[in-house]
């Protein structure tokens, strides 16, 4: 019954959180405003739920996983998979950083986009909601929902607080900003401290020094797909854009294949890759 409660309170604050930022517009920018950032957030939208596909296919064997296997199999289970949604994270994130703005102009004209600030912020805010998808897993497979209870409530808070004080100030970017803001303060940080504190034996310090590494390496990603893609390419067409695609998946992917090649993780992935390559 507890659980069951706590859910509801989880549910209810990530609706409250999710549909705030068109009541917060709306009232503060117009109806206009509303309609640009609608358009964004449905392509946000959609890349979450596409990639997000992969956690959905494993949450019940994750499950199983934390009910029969030891300690050191679940925090092995779980850097493997921290890695994986980092690298996902970075993938989708360098996308939407270089190239957010290229397909809203293809898709619905080039009076409709934003500045470069309000993407790059909306890629940011996707990029802190997709890592939370491991521990979030990790978590429900854990069944941890009373020990968090009042974390959703917590961010509700500052999520409409900081939005509309940033909103009236500083416009659309400011409700994007207010989300960030909301997330660094709650769910950053109590997420993965309940979940190393009572279901994974993983120190609290070392998760964050990878999570470090890992946005230290998207960015890096980012800013050199941007560059490469901005020196090639001058005019926004499907080719262009294709062609965009696949500069920031294969600059990412090197990228990372360098930066952790040592790493345990990366060595698992390979293998698996060239076991199914093989196969």
């Amino acid at each position: 019954v507890k659980n069951i409660k706590a859910m509801f309170g989880h549910k209810l604050g990530n609706a409250i959180i999710f549909s705030s930022s068109n009541m917060i517009l709306s009232k503060v920018a117009g109806l206009a405003v509303v309609g640009l950032y609608s358009n964004y957030y449905m392509v946000i939208i959609a890349l979450d739920h596409f990639a997000g596909k992969f956690f959905e296919a494993i949450t019940a064997s994750i499950g199983n996983l934390m009910v029969l296997e030891e300690s050191g199999k679940k925090v092995k289970a779980f850097k493997v998979m921290e890695f994986i949604t980092a690298l996902q994270a970075a993938i989708c994130f360098c996308g939407l950083f270089v190239l957010f703005n290229s397909f809203v102009e293809l898709w619905v004209g080039k009076a409709y986009l934003f500045s470069e600030a309000v993407v790059a912020a909306m890629a940011f805010s996707f990029y802190l909601t997709y890592m939370r998808k491991a521990v979030l897993m990790f978590r429900d497979a854990c069944g941890l929902y009373w020990n968090d209870r009042y974390k959703p409530l917590a961010e509700s808070v500052i999520n409409l607080t900081a939005s509309i004080y940033l909103t009236i100030h500083y416009g659309v970017i400011g409700v994007v900003i207010g989300g960030i803001i909301s997330t660094l303060l709650t769910c950053f940080w109590v997420e993965p401290y309940v979940l190393f504190n009572n279901g994974i034996d993983i120190k609290l310090k070392d998760y964050f020094m990878d999570y470090l590494k890992f946005i230290a390496t998207t960015l890096l990603s980012a800013f050199a797909s941007k560059l490469i893609y901005s020196n090639l390419f001058i005019k926004i067409t499907l080719i262009n854009f294709i062609a965009g695609i696949f500069i920031c998946i294969s600059i990412t992917l090197i990228l990372w294949s360098a930066i952790f090649r040592n790493r345990e993780e990366m060595q698992y992935l390979l293998n698996f890759a060239k076991s199914k390559f093989i196969k």
